[in-house]
């Protein structure tokens, strides 16, 4: 990878946002976490070409996954976007794939195949 991949990482609990820190380091990648999609969107409006890759979960307070990825597509966001949920039905992925979103994995994750598919991703 030549450049640093910049990812927001948006999900409720904390320990997700800071895990991704952990499992997505520096140089070859840049993470910012946010708790909420309201704060995801506000980010993406000062600086929509800020970054690269999305990483949602599926159920969270306000506004679900599925709302910000919707609102992601209207504002043309350019980057990918891949989610990470336990609450993934057949349902949800065939909405979520209808939206061009190609990954999404299970919680609980593992950490190898979630470095693999950002990657498969990004390239």
């Amino acid at each position: 990878m030549e450049n640093t991949l910049k990812i927001m990482a948006v999900d409720d609990e904390p320990s997700i946002t800071e895990s991704m820190r952990f499992i997505f380091g520096k140089p070859y990648y840049e993470v910012t976490g946010v708790n909420d999609s309201d704060d995801a969107l506000a980010r993406l409006t000062e600086s929509a070409s800020g970054y690269d890759v999305v990483i949602t979960d599926q159920k969270m307070p306000f506004r679900s996954g599925l709302e910000l990825v919707r609102e992601l597509r209207k504002r043309n966001f350019s980057g990918k976007i891949m989610v990470l949920s336990a609450h993934l039905s057949d349902e949800l992925r065939e909405k979520y794939e209808q939206m061009d979103v190609h990954v999404m994995l299970d919680k609980p994750f593992n950490i190898h195949e979630l470095r693999r598919a950002l990657d498969s991703l990004a390239a």
